[in-house]
């Protein structure tokens, strides 16, 4: 924090059980403290004391209440501390707030990495999770994976236990659909009914689909663990189990990509700090040479380039290999929705999850190129950038990858999170 403007420290004083619409003060007073990017607040519980209405309370006596004072306190510059300062208003409608000025005479914060050495997955995992039982029909899995936007299911047993995990790549090497769910979430709604009620009439159970055992991350371990053991089983997102391993949550890339860019938000001025080992720059993670088409080519020639991809993903390029779009399968189904029967758009749907190229797409492509499907303008990245700014542009973007320029912004590469979270993981 530097001291621009002169710094001031803030205290305020309200009820432990002080709520607003139901939630806790203190914890509204929290979270838009650290929403405004103010670098850190402590919450302090008294162990007695009493207001204007002059009621006593007290943890050392059993018979008086237990309503005790809190105490939020924080220190940041003037300025901050003056935006601020109305919306702690509005939140603290009994109690008092008062500004002081102080004088700083030393302000860091923990070092280490990217990732904030205090936190661990519990502090930023999804808790709200899904999960099915094993006796659960195949037809319940894929409307829970398509109506909640899920790409991974859990299987729990009675106790909520982690025994085995569903994914889009289990249900098609199992040929027990030849459409990614995905893929099936950019279908029409008639085409998606259609196939929902065929899975209906399958016999497969959760059992028979799960991976068993897979692997879960303990709710205490420090985030750059965690980023370091999905990278390495190349993993988007992964169970979370407590001490017994009861399912608590599930986290993913995202949400630790998005711890990292809060930090930088908040400390703008100062470089990531990176693991050591780790790669400096986007060149030295990207994916060299990755498929590219020009904006003429045949949509066949997109899709051939885009499956060629680990990315999923197709560059379109000029002639001097300048990005001009870029094409994921998913914006080949939706811009083919309105134009291909829905046999058609089904067969397409399933050389995208990666079945056979089917023979009549030629014919039904006819005048269709690149161009027609592919998003433009994209985002880049330079190939010189730090990767820190890799992670500012996914986020700010939400975007999963980025074509990567030299300094003339000819296509020389492609990033996506998973490079990136590998390069913020624990090294060796």
């Amino acid at each position: 924090m530097s001291d621009t403007g002169g710094a001031r420290q803030v205290w305020i004083y309200i009820g432990e059980g002080d709520s607003n619409n139901g939630q806790s003060v203190a914890q509204q007073i929290l979270y838009a403290l650290r929403e405004a990017g103010c670098p850190g607040a402590t919450v302090l519980r008294g162990v007695g004391g009493y207001g204007v209405h002059n009621v006593l309370h007290s943890d050392l006596a059993i018979e008086i209440a237990s309503h005790l004072p809190l105490v939020i306190t924080f220190i940041d510059r003037a300025d901050r501390v003056t935006r601020i300062l109305p919306t702690l208003r509005e939140l603290v409608r009994e109690g008092v707030i008062a500004v002081s000025p102080v004088e700083v005479v030393l302000s860091s914060h923990r070092v280490g990495g990217p990732f904030p050495r205090h936190l661990m997955v519990s502090d930023v995992m999804s808790r709200n999770v899904a999960s099915v039982r094993p006796e659960v029909p195949l037809g319940q899995i894929v409307t829970l994976l398509i109506d909640r936007g899920l790409r991974a299911l859990p299987v729990v047993d009675a106790s909520r236990r982690v025994i085995g995990i569903i994914t889009d790549g289990d249900m098609l090497s199992r040929g027990t659909t030849d459409l990614a769910v995905r893929l099936q979430r950019s279908m029409p709604i008639s085409a998606r009914a259609a196939q929902i009620d065929g899975l209906a009439r399958h016999p497969q159970r959760a059992a028979d689909l799960m991976t068993p055992n897979p692997e879960t991350l303990p709710d205490t371990l420090p985030l750059a663990r965690a980023a370091a053991v999905m990278a390495a089983h190349n993993r988007k997102r992964m169970p979370v189990v407590d001490i017994d391993g009861v399912l608590v949550g599930m986290v993913s890339r995202y949400d630790l990509l998005t711890t990292v860019a809060e930090g930088m938000r908040q400390r703008p001025d100062e470089p990531l700090d990176l693991p050591a080992g780790a790669p400096a720059t986007v060149g030295e993670m990207m994916l060299a040479d990755p498929p590219a088409v020009s904006a003429a080519a045949p949509i066949s020639e997109a899709i051939e380039a885009l499956l060629d991809s680990p990315l999923r993903r197709a560059v379109v390029v000029d002639a001097d290999r300048t990005v001009v779009g870029i094409i994921t399968d998913g914006d080949v189904l939706r811009r083919s929705a309105r134009r291909l029967p829905g046999g058609a758009l089904s067969r397409l749907a399933a050389w995208l999850s990666g079945g056979e190229r089917p023979s009549e797409l030629q014919v039904e492509g006819r005048g269709r190129s690149a161009a027609d499907a592919m998003t433009g303008p994209v985002i880049t990245v330079r190939v010189d950038a730090p990767v820190s700014e890799a992670i500012r542009l996914m986020m700010a973007h939400k975007i999963k990858a980025l074509p990567v320029v030299d300094g003339d912004g000819h296509l020389v590469g492609i990033v996506g999170r998973a490079g990136v979270l590998a390069a913020l993981g624990e090294h060796t």
